[in-house]
């Protein structure tokens, strides 16, 4: 009778268990058996609580016991209790569901990124697991580019944002392309934000460069130009040919002025006649203006002064060979040697009364002229064929005796006269 109250006071007490247990119920509990298609947790009820594979969360391509061994512990939702043959239903999956539902929750409102495992594909996308959760990722949402087989993406593991969460619907869709629009968005970013740190680097070292070798040009000009003096013979290069002269590179970009009538001695009718651009060339310093950081040159032999060497050989009085080069109104220019020209006033011309300076000379005449008035500093030489053919003047002296003078002779006239 004692064992038959015993036995009685065990079924309600084990009854009393069960009905503690409720459907829905989260409980943690230790394997005890593991088999190809459950595990069975060992309850404090005395009753075994069982979880079929389905209700595991394990992948398709796993056995149960790749996954969980006896002594392994489990959290699971009760979904039936069944009294008769005492076993108590369990779910991992949906214990699984409940985190893994507030995971993706987060990752929904913070716009995190998470990993889905492509299970299926259908036309219209793909179905992907997060965990227990299922998640829907429509075709457009799947790559960046044209998607034309969902297929080739089963298998796959591919990060995706939440795009929309509606438990209530237990509608949960994601989108692998946001992911890689996003990443290429700021790989673009990255890309041209290291473009263009590299351009303004290189803008940076270029302008360095420039404004170093500016400044050493700058100080490599000053240093030409404090060296320079008058008289000084130097190499340079023509760089431009202006009407009235030409510019002279003579280093590093320092110019000076050559000007037309310092090209040559002789007479220059145009600069192209003497120099050319790019021309190298030796010339003479003639004036540095410190002032004005002007430099005026001379291309012609400034020691070597055509006037100052025919100084040498003529004086006023001598009768010269020329060559008329040019005629105006009033007279002609008379080439005497090269750098040296003579002017002949029309007056000078003849005894007789000249019509025009053409009647009696014309350019290219070789003709012989005395210097009336030579003055070499001023470069100045008037001439005269006049005087090369006057007639001389009589000399009367060799008629008179030597005691005898012009006055005296014309006295005594007078006395006699006078008598």
């Amino acid at each position: 009778m004692t064992n038959e109250l015993s036995m009685q006071e065990l079924l309600e007490q084990q009854e009393q268990q069960l009905d503690k247990l409720k459907v829905g119920e989260l409980i943690t509990n230790t394997i005890t058996k593991v088999t190809h298609d459950v595990v069975v947790l060992g309850l404090d009820c005395g009753f075994d609580g069982i979880i079929g594979r389905d209700d595991l969360n394990i992948e398709k391509d796993k056995e149960i016991a790749d996954v969980y061994k006896v002594g392994d512990e489990i959290t699971a939702v009760i979904t039936k209790v069944s009294p008769k043959d005492g076993t108590v239903r369990l779910s991992k999956v949906l214990a699984d569901q409940e985190n893994d539902l507030k995971d993706l929750e987060v990752a929904f409102n913070e716009h995190k990124i998470v990993t889905a495992y492509v299970e299926k594909a259908i036309p219209r996308g793909v179905f992907a697991k997060y965990k227990s959760v299922q998640l829907f990722i429509p075709i457009s949402q799947i790559d960046t580019k044209f998607v034309n087989d969902t297929h080739e993406y089963v298998g796959a593991n591919l990060e995706v944002y939440v795009i929309e969460f509606n438990e209530n619907r237990n509608k949960y869709v994601a989108s692998h392309r946001e992911v890689l629009q996003e990443r290429i968005n700021i790989e673009r970013k990255e890309r041209k934000e290291k473009e263009k740190a590299e351009r303004d680097a290189e803008r940076a070292r270029v302008k360095a460069e420039r404004d170093a070798e500016r400044a050493r040009v700058k100080e490599a000009r000053q240093n030409i130009f404090d060296s320079l003096e008058v008289g000084q013979k130097i190499h340079g290069k023509v760089t431009k040919i202006m009407p009235y002269g030409a510019f002279i590179d003579i280093g590093e970009g320092l110019e000076g002025l050559a000007h037309i009538n310092n090209l040559a001695w002789k007479r220059v009718e145009s600069v192209e006649d003497v120099v050319t651009e790019g021309q190298e060339i030796d010339v003479y310093v003639l004036e540095v203006n410190k002032e004005n950081n002007r430099i005026a040159l001379a291309v012609k032999d400034i020691n070597n002064d055509p006037w100052q060497l025919i100084a040498k050989e003529v004086a006023v009085g001598d009768v010269i060979t020329g060559k008329v080069v040019r005629t105006i109104d009033r007279g002609a220019f008379v080439e005497i040697k090269e750098g040296v020209e003579a002017y002949l006033p029309i007056s000078q011309l003849s005894e007789n009364r000249v019509p025009t300076v053409n009647s009696v000379v014309n350019p290219g005449d070789e003709i012989e002229a005395k210097i009336l008035n030579f003055q070499p500093e001023e470069k100045r030489m008037l001439i005269s064929i006049k005087e090369v053919n006057a007639e001389p003047e009589e000399d009367y002296t060799q008629f008179m005796k030597p005691e005898e003078s012009l006055g005296a002779t014309i006295g005594d006239a007078m006395k006699k006269a006078g008598k």
